[in-house]
């Protein structure tokens, strides 16, 4: 979260290229570093007391 955009979006360019060699679990808000991925699950507390679980597959793009 603390990263400016230029270094999300390089950060987010490695970890895509080592990808091919290992899982990464990535725990992010910067919009760049999202819209990189294959996969995107979002977690968020509904009203009351459940949390909401939303799951995307992106693909390559």
């Amino acid at each position: 979260m603390f990263l400016d955009g230029a270094n999300v979006e390089r950060l987010a360019r490695m970890i895509k290229q080592q990808a091919q060699q290992a899982q990464f679990i990535v725990v992010s808000l910067p919009r760049p570093m999202i819209e990189s991925t294959q996969r995107t699950i979002g977690v968020t507390q509904a009203r009351g007391a459940y949390t909401q679980v939303l799951g995307i597959k992106l693909g390559d793009r």
